[in-house]
């Protein structure tokens, strides 16, 4: 007899420890919210309405976005509004209201927003100067580009939300090669911006009780940071952590992984060295991000043998722990670390994409728990994203070839 695989993990975590009180609730069966999914799908909370968005078919600039309710109560449809949107290269962003940044294909950058309601409008302009395309980050309340000029120069640029509308692009960098760009905010409005230019890893504040910029900070040196990341606490404690790797015509040189962090009284430390990485070693899936989980940070990422987080106390970074035995794969560029997530209360997952199936790997807010099976056996499932409404944690991904699917877990 076959037995559903929510019960069989429910019997597992029964039998795993003393009493049923201190055992994990399942993830729920996947339910599938559409077959139509080209690009990467986004869980997003926004204006307390949770949902799921991604390309639908069509050519390039013009397929549409999609979205569905993530309880799985009903199947995508379009969300209006959301022309020119490129759910893998763009990014998206919650909060008080949904946050888009992206390239259009037609040499500016598209920034746009949009109530949380399921039938909400989606409101865009054109920022920056022309570019040939763009590296975008989003958080809640802010959204960050860079652009490429001749020879591939370009700057870094910031568009806050104010209110109900999009307040002014505002230049952040000097000229150079911008290779990543990642941003975070807090509770206050404060708005962390980390960028790779030219080979200088650069960071700078805006803060919102005094509206002001910070000054350029640099924080370390870079070959090229194949992907960036960064957390902001309310204090404004900050990481920053990046992939050091450079990859030409789909080969990728040897590489590192970084992180550097301050506290809300003292600045960023010399960086630390968090693992490297042999010629071709993590070419396409590699993965890197922070985040703050109650009184700790943490930096996940694809490690050369297995996925692995570093726990961070004050500006001290702990020596890496492999938390998901999956490791990079160059004939499967999708297998790595997806997303990761924390909650009000404290606890944080990490989503993982392997060859045939998605897994979490829960933190309670002291340590790594075991990866748990989210979807069961797929054929190359991929791009998860993962957040939280309040304690319960929302996972989605993508199917081979267009189903994207919904999970969910609470946190007993």
């Amino acid at each position: 007899m076959n037995l559903p695989r929510t019960l069989i993990a429910t019997a597992a975590a029964a039998l795993a420890l003393p009493g049923a009180a201190q055992a994990a609730p399942p993830w729920s069966a996947p339910v599938s919210v559409s077959s139509e999914a080209t690009a990467a799908p986004h869980v997003l909370f926004a204006g307390g309405t949770g949902t799921v968005a991604f390309n639908g078919p069509g050519a390039s600039f013009a397929r549409p976005v999609l979205r569905a309710p993530l309880d799985g109560s009903a199947q995508a449809v379009d969300w209006p509004g959301a022309s020119g949107f490129d759910t893998t290269y763009g990014a998206f962003a919650g909060g008080k209201r949904a946050l888009y940044v992206g390239s259009n294909g037609q040499e500016r950058v598209l920034v746009g927003q949009a109530a949380g309601s399921p039938d909400s409008q989606w409101r865009t302009s054109l920022r920056g100067p022309k570019t040939g395309g763009a590296r975008a980050a989003a958080a809640p309340g802010a959204a960050v580009f860079s652009t490429f000029g001749a020879g591939s120069i370009g700057r870094v640029y910031l568009v806050r939300q104010t209110g109900q509308a999009l307040g002014p692009t505002q230049t952040l960098s000097g000229r150079g090669h911008i290779r990543s760009v990642a941003v975070a905010t807090n509770a206050g409005g404060d708005v962390l911006v980390a960028w790779d230019r030219s080979g200088t890893i650069e960071a700078r504040y805006w803060y919102a009780r005094s509206q002001r910029l910070s000054a350029v900070k640099a924080l370390g040196k870079t070959d090229a940071a194949l992907k960036l990341a960064v957390a902001l606490g309310d204090d404004r404690r900050a990481i920053v952590a990046w992939i050091d790797q450079r990859i030409n015509e789909g080969e990728a040189a040897k590489g590192s992984a970084w992180a550097t962090a301050r506290t809300a009284t003292r600045g960023f430390r010399a960086p630390k060295q968090l693992d490297t990485y042999g010629d071709d070693v993590i070419a396409g899936g590699v993965g890197v991000r922070a985040a703050f989980a109650g009184g700790r940070g943490i930096v996940a990422f694809s490690g050369s043998d297995a996925i692995k987080a570093s726990l961070v106390n004050g500006r001290s970074i702990a020596a890496p722990q492999a938390i998901a035995p999956v490791a990079p794969d160059q004939s499967f560029a999708d297998i790595g670390l997806g997303d990761l997530a924390t909650s009000t209360g404290g606890q944080a997952v990490v989503a993982v994409a392997a060859k045939d199936r998605i897994w979490a790997v829960p933190f309670d807010g002291t340590a790594f728990g075991a990866p748990e099976d989210v979807s069961g056996a797929e054929q190359e499932p991929h791009q998860p994203s993962v957040a939280y409404d309040g304690e319960t944690a929302i996972l989605a991904w993508q199917s081979t070839p267009t189903r994207v699917e919904v999970s969910q877990r609470p946190v007993p």
